[in-house]
């Protein structure tokens, strides 16, 4: 008697070279019987670096005991031909394009802590990294129409709009760990088993809320409320709280990122010296204070960044010659968590990012919204939100109007809707004139113009 052999799907990691992300998903996939089957590619640009996600994909399998020979190669066709699921987690640019967009917004008086996200900043690296993922989107089109894009790669809002419109017939998600990593937070802070806690999150990426947060059928808003209180919790999240405070509710990423999304915590040096200085600082021997992003440290981003770069070579240096030993524990990522929903139909839950239409009434349907999700063997199942707080929906509208102009822009090479992008910009808009912005703005062009679609030329 013969037997069909099984289907097995294709997953590839695209940014695999970075090593310390794909380690993650490795992982994932590796300690899953079933995964681990299937057929995965690691792709990147840099030969040298994807030679050691290779090894270090080898000393995972090693450890767990199986055989495992991932396909490796710097051709994107040949990695995309046949995929099933695509993970694109690379960095665009070098870290003086992350400097220039610091640097240049910051000489016009527009202060920024990460701008990977919104702002100046935040819109030009859109542009940068959209040019490589509407790369990735089009040979997908062509040698794997219908397969999945999941997308790490920031700024999350921005792109999953831009993809989306541009997909025909790729089905696109945004992905982020900010609620997973939030959640456990406040679970810590409120002394809450995390397996006990049950919550809602909704709203934006990066400005997600939790609308619902329990355990054991209890309310555990007036916990987290009296870490207002608190000094050793409150003086790490001071600009969260402030936001609880004000607004009646906990949002999703640090206090870093939160303080640049709004007109109220950087528009004035007292402000910033009140609400974003870092109370506890941790520097290491190469000076790097790994607290100043998440407290809100002007331009902390690009410090942190050449911290990592020198805290991951050192780590896949030591994974490598035998001094490090890998840990073999899942990750909270969604990643390959949606990929196993799908592929053995078995129900998930995961907050992720895709276009709104309809899903939260009160937000613009063009825009991208991160919500509950239901992943099966169906496929991702966005969940509509009712009764959405109206100052939430604010706050979130003063992000969605610069995401979706952005978005637009990197989709018609059109220089004056990235203007109108920035001058949507709500830190930006409390500092700045539309003359000094537009300066600012061509002045950006200018410094960037390397690694940006050439459309925008003058």
């Amino acid at each position: 008697m013969q037997f069909m052999e099984a289907f097995m799907s294709k997953i590839v990691l695209v940014g695999a070279g970075g090593v310390i992300f794909a380690q993650n998903f490795l992982k994932d996939i590796l300690t899953d019987p079933e995964l681990r089957t299937h057929e995965v590619t690691l792709m990147d640009i840099d030969a040298g670096r994807l030679a050691n996600a290779v090894a270090v994909a080898g000393l995972i399998a090693a450890k767990l005991g199986i055989r495992f020979t991932p396909h490796a190669t710097t051709d994107l066709r040949e990695a995309l031909n046949g995929a099933n699921y695509v993970i694109t987690i690379f960095r665009s640019g070098t870290i003086r394009h992350q400097e220039l967009e610091y640097e240049i917004p910051m000489k016009y008086g527009v202060d920024q802590v990460v701008s990977d996200t919104l702002g100046p900043g935040g819109i030009f690296r859109g542009l940068r990294t959209l040019k490589d993922l509407f790369e990735v989107l089009e040979v997908m089109e062509q040698e794997c129409p219908g397969a999945y894009l999941l997308n790490y790669v920031n700024p999350m809002s921005m792109n999953t709009i831009a993809l989306s419109r541009r997909a025909r017939t790729v089905r696109v998600a945004g992905l982020c760990h900010s609620v997973q990593h939030t959640s456990r937070q406040i679970a810590e802070w409120t002394g809450t088993p995390y397996e006990k806690l049950r919550f809602l999150a909704a709203g934006v990426n990066h400005m997600a809320f939790l609308l619902k947060l329990e355990a054991d059928g209890q309310d555990l808003y007036p916990k987290l409320r009296a870490c207002l209180d608190r000094p050793e919790i409150y003086k790490k999240e001071k600009v969260r709280f402030e936001i609880l405070r004000h607004f009646g509710y906990f949002p999703t990423e640090s206090s870093g990122h939160n303080s640049e999304y709004l007109p109220y915590f950087r528009k004035r040096q007292d402000l910033i010296d009140r609400f974003c200085r870092n109370d506890f600082p941790e520097v290491d021997e190469n000076g790097i204070d790994w607290n100043s992003m998440s407290a809100g440290v002007s331009g902390a981003s690009v410090q942190i960044c050449r911290g990592l770069q020198i805290r991951n070579e050192k780590q896949i240096a030591g994974y490598l010659d035998g001094s490090r030993e890998i840990d073999l524990a899942s990750s909270v990522e969604y990643g390959v968590q949606i990929i196993a929903a799908i592929e053995k139909n078995r129900p998930l839950a995961a907050n992720l990012n895709v276009m709104n239409r309809g899903l939260i009434a009160t937000l613009p349907p063009e825009c991208c919204v991160e919500v509950p999700c239901l992943v099966d063997g169906g496929g991702i199942v966005p969940g509509r939100i009712e009764d959405f707080p109206e100052q939430l929906a604010a706050i979130d509208r003063g992000m969605v109007g610069a995401q979706i102009l952005g978005a637009q822009g990197a989709l018609d090479g059109d220089r004056r809707a990235i203007f109108h992008a920035i001058a949507a910009d709500p830190n930006t808009q409390s500092k700045l004139g539309l003359d000094e912005i537009r300066s600012m703005t061509d002045e950006l062009f200018d410094a960037l113009a390397d690694v940006i679609d050439p459309r925008f030329s003058r």
